[in-house]
């Protein structure tokens, strides 16, 4: 979901995303890897990382490069990204999870999701979770 700008919720029932210094995007993982832009842009080829997750998943979340002191950073993200340099550190962080097993799983309930997300053990230099 989008973020847009208003007054925060205060009923019960609403969960929050943190904002980071990042690209917003969508990781298929199995068989294949794919990593699109919340616009389309295929990033696969700068995310190469990211395919030792070994479950068949569509994630939806944010890469992030950490700086030295280990704060996401913008400018390191657009290095990595737009610059080709490898040398930084691609981290995805996953918010929500799309589809499970080929299935998808978005009319479940967000706490469900979580759920699942959390037990398909994103622990790792890639997959902070």
């Amino acid at each position: 979901m989008l973020a847009r700008s208003g007054l925060l919720p205060l009923e019960p029932g609403w969960v929050y995303e943190l904002k980071l210094d990042r690209f917003r995007a969508i990781v298929r993982a199995g068989d294949r890897l794919e990593v699109r832009s919340r616009r389309g842009w295929n990033m696969t080829r700068h995310l190469t990382e990211l395919a030792c997750l070994e479950v068949d998943a569509v994630l939806d979340g944010e890469l992030v490069a950490l700086g030295e002191d280990g704060w996401p950073s913008f400018p390191l993200l657009c290095r990595r990204m737009l610059q080709g340099d490898r040398s930084v550190r691609g981290v995805f962080v996953a918010f929500d999870l799309l589809e499970l097993d080929g299935q998808r799983v978005t009319l479940l309930p967000l706490s469900e999701r979580g759920s699942l997300l959390d037990g398909l053990g994103l622990h790792g230099p890639a997959w902070p979770r």
